[in-house]
C-alpha cells in the first residue's frame, strides 16, 4: 500500500513547486542517472472525438511538465514521459495502438477515449497484464469487477439521472432523443430517457444514427417530423431535443438549422458535446445559441477554482476551455507517476493495489482523491451544466448550474450558478 503521508506531502507541494519552477519540463544534470516512468496514452486525436482527445493530450503534456518540475525541485532522479498514440476514435485502431504500446513494454495506459474503444481493448489489456485508466469512457456495461480497467470518471448512470433532473427543473415535459449508435450512445439514451420517464416525462422514439455517418440530412429530417408532432401535442416551450453525440454535433446542428421545427425548441447535450469549440466558433454556433444548447460537463466550478492556475495553463495552450475529462487526465498522470515512485513492480496484482492506494489516498492536484467502486469506477459524481450564449457577434459557453452526488445513494443537489 502506498504511504498516505508521502503522497499527501507530494500533492501539498505541487502548488509551490509548479509556481516556482514554471511549466518547462526539467532534466537531470549531465551524468546523473534517470529513472524513467513511461506511461502510454491512447487518445482520439482525429475522428469524431478529436476535440476531447486534443484537450487530454495538452493536459497530459502540462502534467508531465509539472511532475518533472516537481521531481527536479526535490532532487529526485525520476522523470515521467508520455507515449501518446492516436486511436482515430476507431475501436479497431485503438486495439492496434494498444498492441504497439505493449511491444514497447508499457504497463499503464491512460485511455482509450470512447467507450467503444475501451470495449475493444479491455480484453487484450487483461490478457497481457496492462492497466487501462480511462478518463473519458462512461458506458455502464464496461463496469466489470476484477478486470484491469479503472475509470476515474463516473459511469453514465449518474449522468442519465443528472440530465433527467435538469430537464424537469427546466420545465421540459417532452423529449425527442437523437443519439450516436454505439455502446456509449445506446446506453446513455436508454438510461437518461428511462430516468426522465420515471419523472413523468414523455419520450418520443427519436433518431439513432451510425458513427461516422457523415451525411445527417436524413436523420435530421426524421427528427424534424417528430419534433413537429411533439410541438403540436405539448407546445414548443415544453419540448426539447436531447442530442447524444461527439464532435459530429456541429454538422448535425448545421443541418438542423435548415428545418422547419428544430429551431423552435430547446436543445440539450451530453458530456460528449458540451464545451465543443465548434459549437461557439463555427457555423453551428448561431443555432446552438438560438436553441440555448445546454449539457453537463464532469466536475464542479468550485473545484475548478482551486486549480485555476493549472487550468489556465492548459487553456492557454489549448486555446479554449478544457473539459472535465481532460482535467481528469491531468490528475491521472500524477496518480500514475506517484504510484511508480513507490513501486516498480511488473506484477499486475501488486501494481493495481498500489494504484488504488494512491488514487484513494490522494489522487491528483485538481480533483483530489478518487473513491472507486468494486468495478474500478469513480463513486461520486459532479457535473457543471454549460449553455451556449450569444455575446455580441460571437458565442461562448457559460456555466449555469452544478449537480452533485456526494456519495453512493445520496440525494442529488442542484445549485444554480447563473444568477
Amino acid at each position: 500500500m502506498v504511504s498516505s503521508a508521502f503522497v499527501l506531502i507530494i500533492l501539498a507541494a505541487v502548488v509551490f513547486v509548479c509556481g516556482c519552477t514554471g511549466t518547462q519540463t526539467s532534466s537531470p544534470q549531465q551524468g546523473e542517472a534517470v529513472q524513467g516512468i513511461f506511461v502510454g496514452a491512447l487518445l482520439p486525436l482525429t475522428g469524431d472525438y478529436a476535440e476531447g482527445g486534443e484537450a487530454s493530450k495538452v493536459a497530459l503534456e502540462v502534467a508531465a511538465g509539472d511532475i518533472n518540475d516537481y521531481f527536479t525541485a526535490i532532487d529526485s532522479d525520476y522523470r515521467v514521459g508520455v507515449i501518446a498514440e492516436d486511436t482515430e476514435t476507431d475501436p479497431a485502431v485503438a486495439l492496434e495502438k494498444l498492441q504497439v504500446l505493449d511491444e514497447q513494454g508499457v504497463r499503464i495506459v491512460i485511455g482509450p477515449g470512447s467507450s467503444a474503444e475501451l470495449n475493444a481493448t479491455r480484453a487484450y489489456a487483461d490478457e497481457h497484464g496492462i492497466v487501462l485508466i480511462s478518463t473519458m469512457s462512461t458506458a455502464p456495461s464496461l463496469a466489470i469487477a476484477g478486470d484491469n480497467v479503472y475509470r476515474f470518471v463516473p459511469p453514465d448512470t449518474y449522468q442519465a439521472d443528472a440530465m433527467a433532473y435538469y430537464l424537469k427543473e427546466e420545465g421540459t415535459s417532452a423529449i425527442v432523443p437523437a443519439w450516436r449508435g454505439d455502446v456509449w450512445g445506446d446506453e446513455l439514451e436508454k438510461l437518461a430517457m428511462a430516468s426522465f420517464k420515471r419523472g413523468n416525462g414523455t419520450v418520443l422514439d427519436g433518431v439513432r444514427y451510425a458513427p461516422g455517418e457523415g451525411d445527417y440530412a436524413g436523420m435530421v429530417a426524421d427528427l424534424d417530423v417528430q419534433v413537429g408532432r411533439a410541438i403540436a401535442t405539448h407546445g414548443k416551450e415544453k419540448v426539447g431535443v436531447y442530442l447524444i453525440s461527439l464532435d459530429e454535433a456541429a454538422a448535425i446542428m448545421e443541418a438542423a438549422a435548415k428545418t422547419q421545427n428544430l429551431t423552435k425548441v430547446r436543445w440539450y447535450g451530453c458530456d460528449g458535446n458540451v464545451l465543443l469549440d465548434s459549437l461557439v466558433t463555427g457555423d453551428a454556433a448561431r443555432f446552438a445559441a438560438q436553441t440555448r444548447f445546454t449539457g453537463p460537463e464532469f466536475g464542479r466550478q468550485d473545484r475548478a477554482a482551486s486549480g485555476a492556475a493549472t487550468i489556465q495553463k492548459i487553456r492557454d495552450i489549448l486555446g479554449r476551455q478544457p473539459d472535465g475529462y481532460s482535467l481528469v487526465s491531468y490528475d491521472a498522470l500524477w496518480t500514475v507517476a506517484m504510484t511508480r515512485t513507490q513501486t516498480d513492480t511488473t506484477e499486475i496484482s501488486k501494481l493495481k493495489i498500489a494504484l488504488e492506494g494512491t488514487a484513494g489516498e490522494a489522487g491528483g492536484p485538481l480533483f483530489g482523491s478518487v473513491e472507486l467502486n468494486g468495478a474500478g469506477d469513480r463513486l461520486t459524481a459532479h457535473y457543471t451544466f454549460w449553455s451556449v450564449e450569444a455575446d455580441g457577434e460571437a458565442c461562448r459557453w457559460v456555466p449555469n448550474a452544478q449537480y452533485s452526488i456526494w456519495s453512493a445513494g445520496a440525494p442529488p443537489e442542484l445549485e444554480r450558478i447563473d444568477a
